[in-house]
């Protein structure tokens, strides 16, 4: 099962945020994502695809905003979407 956990990188080293589910020994594979790249790999499987030759500087986050408000107008509140999907089951 995939786990997405938080983490800090102190001295060389990542200290956890937040618990996991592992065995003793484990081993696992680790992702690194920025809090801006989490974003936009959220935004993207979501609801938009962000410019790829896009810098930090060029970064439009205006645009992007309109065009997420845009993309869910006319939708039910996506927390009446979780609710839903939560009282549906897997």
């Amino acid at each position: 099962m995939a786990q997405t956990v938080r983490a800090v990188y102190e001295r060389g080293q990542l200290r956890l945020l937040d618990g996991v589910t592992l065995a003793e020994g484990q081993q696992v594979q680790v992702s690194i994502l920025s809090e801006r790249e989490l974003s936009l790999a959220a935004l993207g499987d979501l609801v938009v695809t962000p410019p790829k030759e896009a810098e930090d500087d060029d970064f439009d986050e205006e645009a992007l905003l309109a065009e997420v408000i845009a993309a869910f107008e006319g939708l039910p509140p996506l927390s009446e979407t979780l609710i839903a999907e939560r009282r549906e089951g897997p």
